[in-house]
């Protein structure tokens, strides 16, 4: 049985950065058009975490999708460092046998 590891790639930080900027661009603007003051900062920030977590959220449900869509932005640039981030063990630790203490 083949597990597969999150790893975090320059897909997921430019899903992230891309969905929290826009989430909090249009959480912002219609604060602005709602209440004619300009948003707050926490409100901002409130929506950029909002935004970058769907993205992160949608990137696991349909990632064919999503990278496709990640992928159609101009090429940016490979984030040094990123490869070698990785969620949890490449192999699972599955002991057989009585526990050892």
């Amino acid at each position: 049985m083949a597990t597969e590891t999150f790893r975090m790639n320059a897909t997921y930080v430019y899903g992230m950065l891309l969905g929290g900027t826009v989430v909090s661009a249009l959480g912002g603007a219609a604060e602005y058009w709602k209440e004619k003051e300009m948003p707050s900062v926490k409100g901002l920030m409130r929506d950029f975490l909002v935004g970058a977590v769907l993205v992160l959220f949608l990137l696991q449900i349909v990632p064919d999708s999503m990278t496709s869509l990640v992928n159609a932005l101009p090429s940016l640039p490979e984030m040094p460092g990123l490869g070698s981030m990785t969620g949890g063990s490449v192999e699972p630790d599955l002991q057989v046998g009585p526990a050892r203490f």
